[in-house]
């Protein structure tokens, strides 16, 4: 495939990898981060999470919505091992040249589909013309029974049309690498109440103590956002700032954009 790849930031003084990205016309936001002189994207958000992994050996990392891999790669810099779960071919392309680049396949596990509710579905996914990480599935803005009807053409060759699969449907692909725990992303583009829908396994087996979650989207559809603060709050999660501000339950139309959830217990500022 003719993609760019080059190597990436080295971050903590240590921890460097390898990314393959857009044009930057194409992707104007991630991809031309690391195509000028920073080469790197969410440079905090990435820091943070290498430092809970170092401050937790035990933690293992999942990626959820890893776009061309950032997060992925780093995680996997650091030795852990990384469940990455992305949709779009276009990406997953990327992140498989990416992980031969930086010789890290034995600690990648790549999963090529859509977090949903129900597993085995096609579903569309929308074409952001100048940022690939804004593409949603159709299922967020609209009702499934209005979606076009998907022809078998085009799932094989259409690269918008996506499969689904339920979290917890990943959770043998945990036991076996003996994962204890690990540190989620989340950054789905208003679909998180669907992956979590089907995924409460993967928190009731495994050590989940720090879930970092785009807030952006889904707050516009306070159904979701009611299942997600019932989701975390009835196991015991505390909503916060990345500055570790407590965030009020009842104001969740004014939450940031980004936020983490975290175990009372668990310290990360």
């Amino acid at each position: 495939a003719n993609f760019t790849c080059m190597k990436t930031k080295t971050l903590l003084h240590f921890f460097n990898s390898s990314i393959c990205v857009y044009d930057s016309k194409r992707d104007s936001f991630l991809s031309a981060a690391f195509r000028e002189s920073i080469s790197i994207w969410d440079e905090e958000g990435v820091t943070r999470i290498l430092r809970l992994l170092l401050r937790y050996p035990h933690l293992d990392f999942i990626d959820i919505g890893a776009n061309i891999g950032t997060y992925t790669m780093y995680a996997a810099a650091l030795g852990r091992f990384v469940l990455a779960i992305e949709c779009f071919a276009l990406n997953t392309d990327r992140i498989h040249r990416a992980v031969q680049l930086a010789n890290v396949s034995n600690r990648v596990v790549l999963v090529k589909n859509a977090l949903y509710t129900h597993s085995g579905q096609y579903l569309r996914l929308s074409n952001h013309p100048i940022n690939v990480g804004g593409q949603e599935l159709d299922v967020v803005t609209k009702p499934k029974t209005n979606q076009q009807t998907i022809s078998n053409q085009s799932i094989i060759n259409d690269p918008y049309i996506v499969t689904t699969i339920t979290l917890n449907e990943l959770v043998p692909i945990l036991h076996a690498r003996g994962m204890r725990g690990a540190i989620i992303k989340m950054d789905i583009e208003g679909s998180e109440s669907f992956a979590l829908e089907s995924g409460s396994q993967v928190f009731d087996l495994f050590d989940i103590p720090f879930i970092q979650m785009e807030w952006f989207k889904v707050r516009g559809f306070p159904d979701r956002a009611k299942f997600l603060l019932d989701f975390f709050t009835k196991r015991g999660y505390v909503p916060q700032t990345f500055l570790c501000q407590v965030l009020d339950i009842q104001r969740t139309d004014v939450w940031p954009s980004d936020l983490c959830w975290t175990k009372k217990d668990f310290s990360f500022c």
